[in-house]
């Protein structure tokens, strides 16, 4: 249990220094009003403070609830890609030149993604050029059942596909830009299943900074037909991207 709670911390952004200094502020409060209310107001003045307190409580934990406790839940964190990808909020899709071709990873995530709010399309002029983007946005969204209003769903298409730091830039936009709508960072996704590799790999420097999941679309992979296996496709998530980055890569600052 303090290993569960101490990653539900780590997502979340609490130091745990905070939590003991606000929990011991909080007591002494509480108990400082209750011995005042009894004083003053004699037992139904503690009856009324406890209520009080406790109604403040619920309305704050509904609130957090409703917000992201979903996404951090005990029983969730350790589950694969595809099951986390249905409680996301936010999407950053890196979008490659067969991005919309039928059955690929674009409408399989918004086939998962069911409380999906805010899409942001990482793209190049040759993506552009060859009318990729209108056709994620128009024929495909809307065979998925979807509908994002206009003003949720933003488009970076001016990447250099050889440029990581054009994917870094724009991807640590389209978060930023998600955070000042509400969302926390555990509600956003990262999907580097297409695009090149350098945007691949500047996507997952943004989202390292922003402590933001990064998940790619895997399979399992059928040697002899040299495709992948049928039925085992799934969304896989990044569990750690510097393992993979060579031994003299290192993980940039904050």
């Amino acid at each position: 249990m303090r290993q569960e709670l101490a990653r539900i911390r780590h997502v979340a952004g609490i130091p745990s220094g905070l939590v003991l200094a606000a929990f011991a502020t909080f007591y002494l409060v509480i108990n400082a009003i209750t011995f005042s209310a009894g004083v003053e107001l004699g037992n139904w003045g503690v009856w009324a403070t406890v209520i009080v307190s406790t109604a403040v409580t619920l309305v704050l934990l509904r609130r957090w609830q409703r917000q992201f406790a979903a996404t951090l839940h005990v029983l969730t964190m350790d589950q694969p890609g595809t099951a986390k990808l249905a409680m996301r909020r936010g999407a950053v899709v890196l979008v490659g030149l067969d991005s919309a071709d039928p059955g690929t990873t674009f409408t399989r995530l918004l086939a998962t993604a069911e409380h999906l709010e805010y899409l942001a399309l990482i793209a190049t002029p040759q993506v552009e050029i060859r009318g990729v983007v209108p056709s994620l946005l128009g024929p495909l969204l809307g065979l998925s059942g979807r509908e994002l209003p206009a003003s949720q769903i933003r488009v970076w298409d001016r990447n250099e596909a050889e440029a990581m730091g054009d994917a870094e830039q724009s991807v640590a936009e389209a978060i930023a830009w998600m955070l000042r709508h509400g969302l926390h960072a555990s509600e956003i996704v990262v999907d580097v299943t297409k695009g090149r590799r350098s945007m691949a790999f500047g996507a997952l420097v943004a989202a390292n900074r922003t402590e933001v999941e990064v998940q790619y679309l895997a399979a399992e992979w059928h040697h002899l037909d040299n495709k992948p296996r049928a039925g085992s496709e799934g969304f896989s998530v990044v569990a750690e991207p510097w393992d993979g980055a060579g031994p003299d890569s290192s993980r940039p600052g904050p």
